[in-house]
């Protein structure tokens, strides 16, 4: 185990042995050996002005050093000969002039105006980690220099992550879309796992005729909108999928600002609102086959024919009537009123959750989760499968929660969401939308669907149907959207204030 201390910057010696450089005879060989292979001095100067402007080295990060077999009470640096090189520069007038070291006129220059302009504004002593040997520090060597080595190793930031970092403009942007729910969920999923790729995203948004065209602003380190956010929502929103999709990339066309005019068009195109309807009704149809006043009806039949196309209404309808019948679902609440007589009802989806639901959902299984229930996973041709991920999605949403609001979770998975349903109903919060509290009896009300959705999946005497799922999930769905809005808005708040210290 190495020993931690602290010693004089005049008690260590460059290794001769440095795998940056050939090995050499002296310390005036390894010295000049190694300003040469950093570029010619120029990164040794730039590593000499960090610490001079910081006043210390790096303080997470020691020099790694093994005891000199032939001089008591030194140490050869085996690890950090850049920081030793830079302090002996800044520390010692006389070495800086001296040509064996091979430092151009001009290096030499600045150095010494360093050494007066900061003068002893860096460290006389450094902290140490002392290994018994080479061999034994060869290990965390290795590891500090070979790459991510399948994450022992340090792990680089992505592009994302240094503009999350730095809170560059394109991330404000960006954060701004994601905060407004206006971006898909790929988009969001690729924001959440740092996979995005900001810097394509950069390469469009940047441009001034890309700004000017959909107006908004986007510099280093800020973001603004100008008169028409719903026009520059839409299309920053249309380059964000694009780039998740391949559309915008760093070639060809997206190489140079100038050659982007036509996918300008294009987004253009992709964001221009509909024709406002005409005034003038059309003419009544005079088709065969169709009474006078009907045409409502045919048109529903028409459709409902193109929602299935494969006949799965059907097999929806026909599966329903060998099974039980579940109680008629309640009405989530907020909901629009009962369609009164003559007005078409709103036809159900083929899948279990809308695409403008659950858009807060931050953990990225509970995303893939609604993702599938979204539109991977039909409610007609799979109603177990819908019901053990709605209640996988359940379980995980509650432990989520009572993890955001630092409460005591169980292993007992029906307890945890009687749990979350209860502070949902019992507490309010700044996101909650005015019928908070209709959603959060709702949700209390329908806690026991987790125990339902489990003796349905598992059950092999339960017949579960397609409508059965759609009623678990009206009763289930306002509740959960609260819950994930209240845990993303508490993540917000946990990192806003380690922004602020």
């Amino acid at each position: 185990m190495a020993l931690k201390a602290t010693v004089a910057v005049s008690q260590l010696d460059l290794d001769t042995a440095n795998p940056r450089t050939n090995s050499e005879e002296n310390q005036t060989a390894a010295m000049r050996s190694l300003i040469a292979v950093e570029k010619e001095g120029e990164k040794i100067y730039a590593l000499a002005l960090d610490i001079c402007q910081k006043g210390e080295l790096d303080p997470g990060d020691r020099l790694y050093v093994i005891r000199s077999e032939t001089e008591e009470g030194r140490y050869i640096v085996v690890d950090g000969n850049r920081r030793l090189t830079s302090l002996r520069l800044l520390s010692q007038p006389a070495l800086v002039d001296r040509d064996d070291i091979g430092l151009s006129g001009s290096l030499k220059q600045r150095i010494k105006r360093l050494q007066k302009d900061f003068k002893d504004h860096w460290p006389a002593e450094v902290d140490v980690a002392i290994f018994d040997d080479r061999i034994s520090a060869t290990h965390f060597i290795r590891l500090r220099h070979t790459g991510e080595n399948a994450g022992a190793g340090r792990s680089a930031w992505s592009a994302l992550q240094v503009a999350r970092f730095d809170r560059t403009g394109s991330w404000q942007c960006l954060e701004q879309l994601r905060d407004d729910n206006a971006l898909n969920l790929d988009v969001a999923n690729q924001l959440a796992s740092s996979q995005f790729a900001i810097t394509n995203f950069e390469r469009v948004a940047s441009t001034k005729d890309y700004q000017d065209r959909f107006g908004f602003v986007l510099g280093k380190s800020s973001f603004s909108l100008l008169d028409n956010k719903q026009r520059a929502y839409a299309a920053l929103s249309k380059l964000a999928s694009d780039v998740v999709s391949g559309r915008v990339h760093s070639r060809d066309e997206f190489a140079e600002a100038k050659n982007m005019k036509a996918y300008f068009a294009e987004v253009e195109e992709a964001i221009r609102p509909p024709p406002a309807p005409s005034a003038t009704p059309p003419a009544p149809s005079t088709a065969p086959n169709q009474s006078q006043g009907g045409g409502a009806d045919a048109t529903t039949s028409a459709d409902s024919t193109k929602q299935t196309g494969d006949g799965s209404q059907g097999a929806e309808e026909g599966a329903a009537s060998k099974v039980a019948k579940p109680p008629a679902a309640a009405a989530p609440a907020g909901a629009p009123a009962a369609a009164t007589s003559g007005v078409r009802k709103k036809r159900d989806s083929k899948y279990l959750i809308d695409k403008k639901d659950l858009l807060t959902v931050t953990n990225l299984k509970c995303r893939e989760i609604v993702n599938e229930l979204k539109g991977q996973v039909p409610v007609a041709d799979a109603p177990y499968a819908c019901a053990l991920l709605l209640r996988s999605l359940q379980e995980m949403t509650a432990e989520i929660y009572l993890d955001s609001i630092g409460a005591k979770k169980t292993t007992n998975k029906s307890t945890n969401i009687e749990q979350a349903a209860n502070h949902l109903l019992g507490n309010s919060h700044a996101t909650d939308p005015a019928n908070r509290q209709e959603l959060a009896k709702s949700f209390k009300a329908s806690s026991s669907t987790y125990d339902q959705l489990c003796e349905a999946a598992h059950s092999a005497l339960s017949v579960i149907s397609p409508d059965h799922i759609r009623a678990s999930w009206n009763n289930l769905g306002g509740g959960m959207d609260l819950l994930w809005k209240r845990i993303y808005a508490n993540a917000q708040a946990v990192e806003k204030n380690k922004a602020h210290g």
